[in-house]
């Protein structure tokens, strides 16, 4: 993110924070589309990651004014999707439903064409959901959202040190694969 998108977003969280709802307006249009994505890892449902953005973002309005002008304010969003997608699968398992049966991962045709454009996005797509979920979670935030390692820290309530062994770790298992994947490539 350059220094220009973080003073307008600064500019943004000062205006909120004193009830402008055009500021909130924008902050929304912004950052709706990257929280239902994020969301989407979650719920495995695109509706149910909506439903989570949307109540996300009520939860800053609602609390707008102990917003902390120091704490970048995309790594607080993304912490209070995480917490809700975390709670929205919490009330799912409370009900029984397996989360298999909860419904397509996504109806968005835009990934769908993305999953066609190279013959080796696929396996990748295979090898980073078979990280360990802490690695997978900070490799995704650092790599595919663009957070720095101390805002995936402070959405993931790790150390930035722990942020970027579970980044090391993940690259290092991708490049382990990648490389016997070719491997098998080259002899078949």
């Amino acid at each position: 993110m350059s220094e220009k998108d973080r003073e307008h977003i600064e500019t943004l969280v000062e205006l909120i924070s004193e009830s402008d709802r055009k500021a909130f307006d924008r902050l929304f249009r912004l950052f709706y589309e990257p929280m239902v994505r994020y969301a989407i890892r979650f719920t495995k449902e695109k509706a149910a990651a909506c439903d989570v953005a949307q109540e996300s973002f009520i939860a800053l309005w609602q609390n707008r004014k102990r917003i902390d002008p120091e704490q970048p304010l995309k790594a607080y969003l993304y912490r209070i999707v995480r917490n809700r997608a975390i709670n929205w699968i919490q009330r799912l398992d409370n009900r029984n439903e397996p989360l298999e049966n909860a419904g397509p991962v996504s109806e968005d045709p835009k990934i769908h064409e993305e999953e066609n454009q190279d013959d080796f996005s696929a396996p990748f797509e295979i090898w980073i959901r078979e990280l360990p979920d802490r690695q997978q979670e900070a490799f995704e935030l650092s790599r595919f959202d663009g957070l720095s390692h101390e805002e995936i820290a402070s959405v993931m309530d790790l150390s930035p040190k722990t942020v970027n062994n579970h980044i090391v770790s993940a690259l290092r298992t991708l490049r382990e694969k990648y490389e016997q994947h070719l491997s098998n490539y080259n002899e078949g």
